[in-house]
């Protein structure tokens, strides 16, 4: 592992996950302000869910510039958490516009079968 944290790879590594970070919070913000804008509950869970991966990916790159086993801990934590709540909140907000009333206005219901 003494060699993951030589200069060259490590730099490109940190860059990598910066770079999917910045590409994370500016897909989870168009789709934050998008849910927003328009009352769209599982656009908004999306977008959080993008911020969510931006601010993992920052601690896993600071975990690899720096060289330190608990920043890439810390962000693996508030990953799997953060997902599982935001997977849970999305779950019952499908299971909810399932049950919507016909004329509601709110969009039919799918049924599998």
């Amino acid at each position: 592992m003494a060699d993951f944290y030589t200069a060259p790879l490590r730099d490109v590594a940190a860059g990598l996950l910066l770079f999917v970070g910045l590409l994370a919070v500016v897909r989870g913000t168009r789709g934050l302000v998008r849910g927003l804008r328009e009352a769209r509950p599982l656009e908004v869970v999306r977008g959080i869910r993008g911020v969510v991966i931006a601010l993992s990916a920052a601690a896993f790159a600071g975990g690899v510039l720096l060289g330190t086993i608990g920043l890439i801990l810390l962000g693996a934590v508030f990953l799997g958490e953060e997902l599982y709540e935001t997977g849970v909140l999305a779950l019952i907000i499908r299971s909810g516009e399932r049950r919507a009333p016909a004329g509601s206005g709110k969009p039919a219901a799918r049924r599998y079968v």
